[in-house]
């Protein structure tokens, strides 16, 4: 039950993101994939089979280009669990996109605008936060965390137009920081050892 109410709430997200893009990507090459027509709609459902009939990959395309969430599943024993999320508008990637481990734990959540990096970027491992990113149009910009296997931060960073840009901090296991430096667009400007 909890599944089908994440990918409820996932499939939301991901159609509340696609709109308003005036970018368009490539049309979509559906060579491999069976197709149905949507009925009263310009919109085609595209799915790919593997060898033994299990979907694979499916999602929607109209106008020739991909629009809306586009999933890909795991193959074999883990047949029929979902390995990645994506949602296309225009061809191009917006919005978040997900990919999960083969037991179903989150493993990477990505933002796109329009084919680019744009807002956090996370790595997850056995399910657990491992580290945190943000960009603005494929640059880095905002805070970078690291974390311990513990969810605890063991390395933060900014950054500002892809350069580094105000604090730079590790932290003990008892989340105390021990080292800091301040950066300025790139170059360092003051900072070292945190004495007790």
């Amino acid at each position: 039950m909890k599944s089908i109410y994440l990918l409820t709430v996932i499939t939301m997200i991901f159609c509340a993101c696609n709109s308003g893009t005036t970018s368009t990507g490539a049309d979509s090459d559906l060579a491999g994939y069976e197709t149905e027509k949507i009925a009263g709609t310009n919109v085609i459902r595209a799915y790919k089979k593997n060898g033994v009939g299990d979907i694979i990959e499916e999602g929607y395309v109209s106008n020739g280009k991909r629009n809306g969430t586009w999933m890909t599943y795991w193959e074999n024993e883990n047949a029929g669990r979902i390995k990645t999320i994506a949602s296309y508008s225009d061809g191009l990637l917006n919005g978040p996109y997900l990919e999960f481990t083969n037991r179903s734990q989150i493993e990477k959540e990505v933002n796109y605008a329009n084919n680019m990096y744009n807002g956090k970027f996370s790595q997850f491992k056995f399910g657990r936060i491992e580290k945190e990113i943000n960009y603005k149009d494929n640059v880095l910009d905002g805070k970078s965390i690291d974390y311990t296997s513990k969810g605890n931060k063991q390395k933060e960073v900014n950054y500002k137009n892809g350069k580094l840009d105000g604090k730079w901090m590790t932290f003990n296991e008892e989340g105390v920081v021990t080292l800091e430096y301040v950066y300025k667009n790139g170059e360092k400007v003051s900072g070292g050892i945190i004495e007790k």
